[in-house]
């Protein structure tokens, strides 16, 4: 897939201000700058702040309320109930408030729903058996703000203090309290919290209240919720990340300990991304395929052995999700081919049966394919359960409410919302959300983008750069890792590594005169078309790499394209020559691709190696050439042929040969 590439252009007088002000290279000032970091107090903020900054929880609307009226549910001996969601963010919230309850002398429970039979939120059933069993107070997390007809319908039965992030609409509930930042009289300065942190918000100010002073506690939870739920790791939630990462390398939390353990991870070296992408799956993994309670009860086991069974439990969970996300994702795309949706602005898909957890990553599959909005519907009943994923600059919240009419209910953020639908609806649905695209996004909105912070030099990328670089760490939604551009680089080395030569390794000169080696995950497709000796412009983020206790500085590929693009040009008789020295190699047998690839550009010394490379791709579209794979690499085939071939069937060809 294409990527425009965006270059940031910092001024040079700020950036300048940065580096003698606060004594960095010039690289990370670029970088701070290219964040909105301009003024070296809020730098220094950014670079530096501690938990020590974080704002003061009776800020927050209806904190000293709600905190209140805990304390003194928990002098009398009240029945209190922690209300939580399915999710990561959901179940780190519940075990959060659940253990700093039982901190302050409380025997609470909790609650969460089912996400097959009872979906998201609060529901009725569950309020109503909640009100028999004598509940005194529920405090939702991460959930809540969104109904407001059942907390008025129940709010004389029961004191309920709802603590969540996502969007509220006109009607707020009217609940005991509502602690939410992002309601409009909310005088919290801190806007984009995670459930887990406005939850952990209500816990310091619990603390507080009740005169404890390690108001610290748990940010090990916190930091895997708010991670994983994909809010910006920016102000109080990047204090509050970095915090629980330290905790986390120190052995904090048994659950956690033994997810990291599972998942093959080294605790003490933990990070952002192993979070988002081995960690928070499999703990999601007991909610989506069984019961979200599995989690809570991880994240609360205090026992080491018991810890490990369940968080292999969740291991095993997670790969039974995995089929089931491959199985829904592949009919989510044959749908979309078979349908013609391919033009669409909106992906819209739905399918009978699918299994509501793995839905939401089944959009995101899409995004990954398509780059275009996509919403995935399970059917059931003749109703839809819907979860979207969307791309920069399509607000997916605001997309659906602009078609609430056809809506049974929605929620959610402007990345990632949830939303029900009646199936006779999703055709309307459908034109509504790409007519609303039209309005929203451009051509340009449809490929995906690369934000450069700065074109650098070779001698800027050190061991001591990439170690200041850290500083900016942990790296998220809203604050990613720094992606620099090597501009005019000369290719010496291309390979295709890794178990199926789906990945490279390669090794280039700069323009003065560094040689520095980088990897390109999932990158194995640039070798069809670029060589040795290419001259290329490098977009990267520079990476530490420690090999026989020697540590350099590497670079970790995000594209890749040649500085002077070639243009192939092969002629019928180019085709001939080429064919001829393939089946000589390749004949009946089979041999690697990497294998082929390197045979054909040594043999063919006549031919332009770029315009060989070509003539391959030509070859593959008229099944002249085919692939097969085993556990070790991927092969070329040459399979008798049935019939006469024609160049002109072969799209590439099309485009590029002469004499035609």
């Amino acid at each position: 897939m294409d990527m425009r590439w965006i270059y940031a252009e910092p001024s040079q007088k700020t950036v300048r201000q940065l580096q003698e002000q606060l004594h960095i290279s010039s690289l990370l000032a670029r970088t701070l700058v290219n964040r909105g970091i301009t003024d070296s107090t809020d730098a220094k903020h950014f670079l530096y702040d501690s938990m020590s900054s974080l704002y003061d929880p009776f800020l927050m609307k209806d904190v000293r309320k709600g905190a209140e009226r805990i304390l003194t549910a928990i002098e009398r001996g009240e029945r209190i109930v922690v209300y939580g969601d399915y999710d990561v963010d959901g179940i780190t919230s519940t075990a959060l408030v659940y253990r700093s309850l039982c901190d302050l002398g409380a025997d609470p429970a909790f609650y969460i729903p089912e996400r097959q039979s009872e979906g998201y939120g609060l529901n009725r059933d569950a309020l109503e058996e909640l009100v028999r069993d004598k509940t005194e107070v529920i405090i939702t997390v991460d959930c809540g703000i969104s109904s407001a007809k059942l907390v008025k319908e129940f709010n004389t039965q029961t004191d309920i203090i709802i603590t969540d992030h996502h969007e509220p609409s006109e009607h707020i509930p009217e609940g005991y309290a509502v602690i939410n930042p992002k309601q409009k009289d909310c005088m919290y300065p801190y806007k984009e919290l995670a459930g887990v942190g406005v939850a952990y918000t209500l816990c310091r100010a619990l603390r507080m209240l009740a005169g404890k002073t390690d108001g610290e506690k748990y940010t090990s939870l916190v930091a895997l919720g708010t991670v994983a739920d994909l809010v910006p790791l920016t102000g109080e939630n990047r204090i509050l990340v970095a915090d629980g990462l330290s905790r986390i390398a120190e052995g904090d939390n048994c659950g956690i300990q033994a997810l990291i353990k599972t998942a093959g991870l080294d605790a003490t070296k933990i990070s952002a991304g192993n979070i988002a992408f081995s960690v928070a799956p499999r703990l999601n993994a007991a909610g989506r395929i069984s019961h979200a309670e599995k989690g809570v009860f991880l994240l609360l086991e205090k026992d080491s052995d018991k810890a490990k069974e369940t968080a292999e439990e969740l291991h095993d969970l997670n790969t039974q999700r995995q089929e089931i996300e491959w199985a829904i994702t592949t009919a989510a795309i044959d749908e979309v081919e078979n349908e013609g949706y391919e033009d669409d602005h909106v992906l819209v898909v739905a399918g009978d049966g699918w299994h509501s957890g793995v839905i939401g990553i089944a959009a995101s599959r899409l995004i990954e394919k398509y780059y275009k909005p996509s919403l995935v519907i399970s059917l059931k009943d003749g109703v839809g359960k819907g979860s979207c994923r969307s791309i920069t600059g399509f607000n997916m919240y605001e997309a659906l409410n602009s078609c609430k009419e056809l809506l049974i209910q929605f929620g959610g953020h402007a990345m990632a919302a949830g939303f029900s639908v009646a199936q006779e609806n999703i055709d309307a649905l459908r034109e509504q959300l790409n007519e609303y695209a039209l309005r929203h996004l451009t051509e340009k909105d449809y490929i995906p983008v690369l934000n450069v912070d700065s074109v650098v030099a070779g001698e800027d990328i050190t061991v001591d750069t990439v170690h200041e670089l850290s500083l900016l760490e942990p790296y998220g939604m809203g604050n990613t890792r720094p992606l620099f551009v090597l501009k005019n680089a000369l290719l010496y080395d291309i390979k295709e590594i890794g178990r199926q030569k789906t990945h490279l390794r390669i090794v280039a000169e700069s323009e003065d005169g560094c040689r520095l080696s980088g990897v390109g995950w999932s990158m194995a497709d640039k070798a069809d078309y670029i060589l040795r000796n290419d001259e290329v412009d490098l977009a990267f983020q520079p990476e530490l790499n420690t090999y026989h206790d020697r540590t350099t500085a590497q670079l970790v590929l995000r594209d890749m394209r040649l500085t002077h693009e070639y243009k192939p040009t092969l002629t019928r008789n180019d085709m001939v020559d080429i064919y001829k020295v393939l089946k000589t190699y390749v004949g009946e047998g089979r041999r690697t691709v990497s294998d082929t690839r390197r045979y054909m550009l040594d043999a063919v010394t006549l031919i332009d190696g770029h315009d060989v490379l070509t003539a391959l791709q030509v070859f593959k579209e008229l099944g002249i050439l085919v692939t097969a794979s085993d556990d070790e690499d991927i092969y070329y085939e040459m399979p008798a042929q049935g019939s006469k071939l024609s160049l002109n069937d072969s799209p590439t060809f099309r485009a590029v040969g002469s004499g035609l």
